[in-house]
């Protein structure tokens, strides 16, 4: 009988597989610590159970209950505020980053408006194969003139801010930026001019400290801080000078006539850069005086997201008027405010007295001038311009004149 091999030896025992760690542990081991290294709410008083009870819609609880609710408001507030410091270091670091790439973009769009690049947009056409129109060397253009200005008077909410004296100097406006605060605490808009007759400033600044400006809730305004404007003689905008003469009726000047200069506020696109008072939750207002002070935060703060959040990341298609395409015809309105006039006419015959029509505004009136004076560009047959993607720090406008949840006042 043949010899049968011996048997194999046994194989040694598998290897334990390696365990991946979970990618989440580490967050997860940061937020529980942070949540055991908490100091534990102290025992409720008096006011706290009133002030429960008041939550509650005047509904008992027992004491036991409210100590537990306490401690998981302690428990909630300190895990939410550890993610939202670790957010807003991440947050920043992509504001940073993206802030860059649209700074370039926004660098070539100047080197465009200025004509900087005239010749090599020629040059490239040309090279596809366009023809230069034989006049273009006699009527030399350079960049694009009017371009923000025409921009502005498209946007609804910075439109009507704008006056028939206005227009004239904004031709000069060849750049806007908007720049956010250093970890999210507010934004600065920059507004830089070319030499211009009306004033010496080269840029216009206008800041607005946000403190919790990246967070879900409503941007709280904390200060609102402008740009002293340096016009030149006769030149301002936003005052105007009236001389009345004053005849002194005593003393040894009596029977002489002075003259007194009175500066006076007018209507202009240029009070923006006023600075605006943010009153302190213990200001000491009267109800009238703080609705007035709140309607003029509001605007501001209206027409400052309107630049940050629309003009500034897509100024050509507000140029184009493509941005507003999706806004309501007024010639309908007008044309049934025209046929309600006319049933009115019809159908009463005591009213003659009251025939005239009510006069506009004085601001209305230079707003409708203003908007007579734009450039009438007609873009319908052109196709959509490329490119030009708005930023998404703050997320997409909504609405008419863009109102933009990041930017709401509270």
């Amino acid at each position: 009988m043949a010899d049968e091999p011996p048997p194999a030896p046994p194989a040694p025992p598998a290897a334990p597989t390696p365990v991946s760690p979970d990618p989440t542990s580490e967050v997860t081991s940061s937020l529980q610590q942070t949540t055991l290294n908490s100091v534990p709410p102290t025992p409720p008083t008096p006011t706290d159970l009133a002030a429960m009870s008041e939550a509650m819609q005047g509904e008992e609880m027992p004491p036991q209950m409210i100590r537990r609710i306490l401690y998981l408001q302690a428990l909630h507030d300190n895990e939410k505020n550890a993610a939202i410091t670790e957010y807003k270091k991440e947050r920043a670091v992509l504001e940073k980053k993206y802030a860059e790439i649209f700074s370039g973009v926004y660098d070539k769009r100047l080197s465009v408006l200025t004509g900087k690049l005239d010749k090599q947009i020629d040059n490239e056409y040309v090279a596809q194969g366009g023809k230069l129109e034989e006049d273009e060397d006699k009527h030399e253009l350079v960049g694009c003139p009017q371009f923000w200005v025409t921009a502005l008077s498209q946007n609804g909410t910075v439109s009507e801010t704008l006056t028939e004296s206005d227009i004239d100097c904004l031709e000069y406006l060849s750049d806007i930026r908007s720049a956010d605060l250093p970890d999210g605490v507010g934004f600065t808009l920059t507004f830089t001019f070319a030499e211009n007759p009306y004033f010496n400033n080269t840029t216009l600044d206008k800041r607005y400290d946000i403190p919790n400006l990246y967070l879900d809730d409503e941007p709280m305004l904390e200060k609102i801080s402008g740009t002293d404007i340096d016009w030149k003689e006769g030149q301002c905008l936003t005052h105007k000078v009236t001389i009345k003469k004053q005849r002194s009726k005593s003393g040894k000047s009596k029977g002489q006539i002075r003259s007194v200069e009175k500066k006076i506020k007018v209507d202009s696109f240029f009070n923006f850069f006023n600075s605006v008072e943010v009153p302190s939750e213990d200001a000491s207002m009267d109800e009238e005086e703080m609705d007035l002070l709140e309607a003029v935060i509001d605007q501001d703060y209206d027409v400052a997201c309107a630049f940050r959040s629309q003009l500034i990341p897509d100024a050509i298609e507000w140029f184009t008027g493509e941005a507003n395409g999706d806004e309501e015809d007024d010639s309908d309105y007008e044309h049934e405010e025209e046929d309600v006039e006319e049933l009115s006419e019809d159908s009463t015959d005591d009213d003659d007295d009251d025939g005239a029509a009510p006069k506009a505004s004085k601001k209305r009136k230079d707003k409708n001038a203003a908007q007579q004076q734009m450039p009438n560009f007609n873009f319908g047959a052109a196709a959509p311009p490329q490119g030009g993607g708005a930023s998404p720090f703050p997320p997409p406008a909504e609405g008419e004149g863009g109102e933009n949840p990041e930017c709401k006042q509270n």
